[in-house]
């Protein structure tokens, strides 16, 4: 029996409506202030339940505008390829810390990792990345780029223990015992 590989894979969540972040901040800042007023009778008129229900909305409308990328990692030869084509820069701390030239590996390394995006459906999208994921990624902050960088390195470089889920154990072994 011949044994085969699946490489590891993560999902990348990326909301494309970045306005909703303040939106949701705004409502969870409303909701938290008005419930620290702290009323202690239920029966007069509050707003809180209504704020909390507008902190749901915005959530699920951000998760509305949320899509998943599927990031596989690559093969250790076209990795290792790959980090040979790319250089600690010298003077780098982070790309002597990884060994290589983090920033400019990730421009290849990205888009040869994304073999997927679906919408919250788990309906596949069309995406090319090799044509849509420059134009996208110039578009993106820091911090949102940030999410793909470590993702990719974490199906290349992570730890592929076998996980162990305690919260799952823990309930497994509760309902075990009824």
């Amino acid at each position: 029996m011949a044994l085969t590989v699946k490489r590891p894979e993560t999902r990348v969540p990326f909301c494309l409506d970045g306005d909703l972040k303040a939106a949701h901040e705004a409502a969870e800042a409303a909701f938290v202030a008005e419930r620290n007023k702290g009323l202690g009778d239920e029966r007069l008129v509050s707003p809180v339940k209504a704020l909390a229900q507008r902190v749901a909305e915005v959530e699920a409308e951000m998760k509305a505008a949320t899509v998943d990328f599927l990031v596989r990692g690559m093969k250790r030869s076209a990795w290792n390829d790959l980090v040979a084509e790319h250089a600690p820069r010298e003077g780098n701390a982070v790309d002597k810390s990884y060994g290589f030239n983090l920033e400019t590996l990730m421009i290849q390394a990205i888009p040869a990792c994304i073999v997927g995006v679906e919408n919250q459906a788990g309906e596949a999208l069309e995406f090319e990345p090799a044509k849509e994921w420059d134009p996208l990624a110039d578009d993106m902050t820091d911090s949102q780029y940030e999410d793909f960088v470590m993702a990719v390195l974490r199906v290349n470089k992570g730890r592929n223990e076998v996980p162990f889920s305690l919260s799952a154990y823990r309930t497994i072994q509760a309902s075990d015992q009824m």
